[in-house]
């Protein structure tokens, strides 16, 4: 599902991962599977068991269900293929099929209410999407960023740059240590910029967008 405004109603932060979309004061996130609905601990249990070292927080936003439904259930703001099933599609008189971009259709509110649900995510493949996107000291190390590149170029790879003269400047750091130092700096978990670079970027060191040949727009 294309989702151009994502909220989510209980945010689980993984302390090995995390994602958190709100600001929030610290009163509101609370530790342990207890902290959770009675709902979600069955599969948060479940979890735990597979993973004893994995901590869940609760993070509760105040946000009412029905109301954040209804204001994601606008026209246009959340997409599905258009090749979905129309259990997936809003097929309402004058909306259905209708491609708001190319490819791509109204949802259905019951899509919007499934994706909307992290119930539905709670899993050992799924679960990843609330992980927190803040830099933790205790969980962001090298040794994790490492095995996020390995199958690229970047993995255990040092860094060389181009000069704006053209000129190849070879550093003394690895691709993980500058994402680590970054993730320091910038706040921002580690993991999540060693995820989004092989993700965006590709595993090859020879993307345009880092070649250092690309002029500035």
């Amino acid at each position: 599902m294309y989702n151009k405004l994502k909220k989510v109603f209980i945010i689980f932060l993984i302390y090995f991962f995390a994602f958190s979309i709100y600001k929030v004061n610290a009163s509101d996130k609370k530790d342990g599977i207890g902290s959770f609905p009675d709902s979600y601990r069955p599969y948060l249990l479940e979890l735990q068991n597979k993973h004893p070292n994995w901590k869940f927080t609760a993070l509760y936003t105040n946000l009412d269900w029905n109301d954040v439904i209804n204001k994601e259930n606008v026209f246009g703001k959340n997409l599905v293929p258009k090749s979905y099933s129309d259990n997936w599609k809003n097929t309402s008189a004058g909306k259905y099929n209708i491609e708001v971009d190319k490819g791509w259709v109204d949802s259905s509110r019951k899509a919007v209410e499934y994706c909307m649900d992290p119930r539905n995510f709670l899993n050992e493949v799924r679960i990843f999407q609330f992980e927190t996107l803040t830099y933790d000291e205790t969980t962001n190390e090298l040794d994790g960023i490492e095995k996020i590149l390995y199958g690229t170029e970047f993995y255990n790879t040092i860094v060389k740059y181009l000069t704006s003269d053209g000129k190849t400047v070879t550093m003394k750091e690895k691709y993980s240590q500058l994402i680590l130092e970054g993730a320091k700096t910038s706040k921002v978990s580690g993991y999540h910029l060693a995820s989004r670079i092989k993700q965006e970027v590709g595993p090859f060191l020879s993307h345009a967008s880092i070649s250092g040949r690309v002029s500035r727009i």
